[in-house]
């Protein structure tokens, strides 16, 4: 993808097994070139990264967010678009993690058409975990540090 694959500070490579999660395409996703909008495929990647946090961390993301105050916001993201994806298809997302540095780590996102196997869309997206009240860096918690590592 691109020419610059950007890497998470103080980065090491990391091959996780990764959470999948499968999606109908419905009527308001498309446009009308009758395909899913791109701005959609954001919306089933970041659905899927939500449903690893819970059975990986034991900890649900809302609590992350609207207790602990954590979050991962985006500061880097790289898509490329391979073929469309159309109304009443499914879509499945694979996700997983390349990189992993101190505070940030690089989710890839693969889209792919489980009926066929045909790559739709991948992405590769740098988050940093950030203290949401003070809007600063935080370390990885260990926890999901732990969740991020190959098994």
């Amino acid at each position: 993808m691109g020419q610059r694959k950007p890497d998470a500070e103080g980065s090491r490579e990391a091959a996780a097994k990764p959470t999948v999660a499968r999606f109908p395409v419905r009527f308001n996703e498309v446009d009308a070139a009758g395909i899913v909008f791109f701005p959609r495929f954001y919306d089933y990647f970041h659905m899927t990264f939500e449903a690893f946090f819970g059975p990986a961390t034991g900890i649900p993301y809302p609590e992350w967010i609207q207790e602990r105050r954590v979050g991962w916001p985006a500061v880097h993201v790289e898509t490329d678009f391979r073929a469309p994806l159309r109304y009443g298809m499914e879509v499945e997302i694979a996700l997983s993690f390349p990189r992993v540095g101190n505070s940030s780590f690089v989710c890839r996102y693969e889209a792919t058409d489980p009926s066929t196997g045909t790559l739709l869309c991948e992405c590769e997206i740098t988050v940093v975990t950030t203290d949401l009240d003070r809007m600063t860096s935080l370390p990885i918690p260990e926890v999901v540090r732990r969740a991020l590592r190959p098994a």
